[in-house]
């Protein structure tokens, strides 16, 4: 449920490039961006409000990044959201959309290997989780590899190219997939085959470099596939 305003309260309809938007259904007082994919939010959790600015193209409970969280008691709620709702329109009259970024987001995700569209991108407090579909996959359609094991998955059957950090571990896994859902708690990864050796301090930007490089193998589309921030693997080898 949107936070009910007190009454006389009215929220602008846009903010230096910021529009509000009356069909966020994020239970929240939304303001995003026409050119930008990212948001502003002011959330009210019963207990707290808080302020949030999120990139809208990724998934995960890091995908947004607080701007300012306020406790309250239920006698001083009005006086806190009416103070949210002041932080983040103030945020908004001195941040243009095009100035923010993710601090955490690797922008390189967002370059799908050749053969290969981005479906999804988690971004999470411990870990960093992207699914590029195949592009010639038939839409909606999962192999099942119950009973077969992992070993099922080959480079034309499976519908998803998986890459996976531990953040800040230097752990990363480039992996086939049958699903977007074989990162999860329940499943202990047991769904993926892992198809290249990623070095020891392995980023995501390295694991990226590795994923794109075995798309161009295989999928190569006789272009410039590489995307900012993505050199050579030679780079990380010295």
């Amino acid at each position: 449920m949107v936070p009910s305003l007190p009454d006389g309260y009215e929220l602008p309809d846009a903010v230096n490039g910021w529009l509000y938007d009356t069909e966020d259904t994020s239970n929240g007082h939304v303001w995003r961006s026409s050119d930008y994919e990212c948001s502003v939010g002011v959330f009210d959790t019963l207990s707290s409000v808080s302020v949030r600015v999120i990139d809208d193209r990724v998934s995960g409970f890091a995908s947004n990044v607080d701007l300012e969280r306020v406790e309250y008691d239920r006698a001083d709620r009005d006086d806190a959201l009416v103070g949210a709702l002041g932080a983040a329109r103030a945020w908004m009259e001195q941040t243009d959309p095009a100035a923010w970024s993710h601090p955490d987001v690797c922008e390189p995700v967002f370059d799908a290997p050749a053969g290969y569209s981005l479906e999804t991108y988690y971004l999470e407090n411990r870990e960093s989780i992207v699914y590029y579909r195949r592009d010639d996959a038939e839409t909606g359609v999962e192999i099942d590899v119950r009973g077969e094991g992992p070993e099922a998955l080959t480079r034309e059957t499976a519908p998803y190219l998986y890459v996976h950090q531990w953040n800040g571990s230097g752990n990363a896994t480039v992996a086939l997939a049958p699903w977007t859902e074989a990162h999860g708690p329940k499943t202990k990864h047991p769904d993926i085959k892992p198809i290249l050796e990623t070095p020891d301090e392995c980023g995501l930007e390295v694991a990226l470099t590795m994923a794109r490089q075995f798309a161009r193998k295989h999928f190569g589309d006789g272009g410039e596939i590489d995307a900012a921030g993505q050199a050579d693997i030679g780079r990380w080898s010295a």
